[in-house]
């Protein structure tokens, strides 16, 4: 059991090949077969298409910039034009990414579909504690403002970019904003 807080300078940073952007890879886990999960933030610096990740589940959300639209995912593009609004997709979709009005920055959860459940939540918090039941990977990613978590009796204070991960932890999550702009983004996996 462990709970663990994630800086901005823990994130693994690599430019991307195409150099249209930088991935920052918050937290992951792999196996013989490959890649379980993934979180991580893009900055996305221009147009351009999206590795392909057979057989895994995404989903994305923009946290900040003026929006970018999907194409591929339909028959129209999927325009991502206000931020923390998730939107899933399969990896396997051969998707191009056009930018509306200058770079983004986004967040994504990618998880194996066979075998792992994952879910993102957006949570708006006030001073009214919340309360979420752990999983057994569990990551609270603050997308803005500052909050306070409780798990089995330890509190936590986390800034904007902070992410608390809990590890095979029981019991339920308090969260809880400490300014007004708190919001906070619950990751799930098991």
């Amino acid at each position: 059991m462990t709970v663990r807080i994630l800086f901005p300078h823990h994130w693994q940073t690599q430019p991307w090949k195409n150099g249209g952007g930088i991935t920052h890879e918050l937290a992951r886990a792999d196996d013989a077969a490959g890649n379980r999960w993934r979180l991580s933030i893009a900055e996305v610096a221009s147009d351009g298409p999206f590795s392909r990740f057979d057989n895994i589940d995404r989903v994305i959300l923009m946290l900040t910039g003026k929006g970018f639209r999907l194409h591929g995912v339909g028959a129209d593009p999927e325009v991502i034009g206000e931020p923390l609004r998730p939107f899933s997709f399969a990896g396997e979709a051969n998707i191009h990414c056009t930018l509306v009005d200058g770079p983004v920055r986004d967040f994504n959860l990618m998880s194996r579909r066979a075998d792992v459940a994952a879910t993102l939540q957006v949570v708006a918090l006030d001073s009214n504690r919340q309360s979420f039941r752990v999983e057994p990977q569990t990551f609270v990613f603050v997308a803005s403002g500052r909050l306070f978590a409780e798990l089995n009796g330890h509190g936590y204070v986390l800034d904007a970019e902070q992410t608390l991960m809990a590890s095979d932890e029981h019991g339920d999550l308090q969260l809880s904003a400490v300014s007004a702009d708190a919001n906070a983004l619950l990751v799930t996996i098991r």
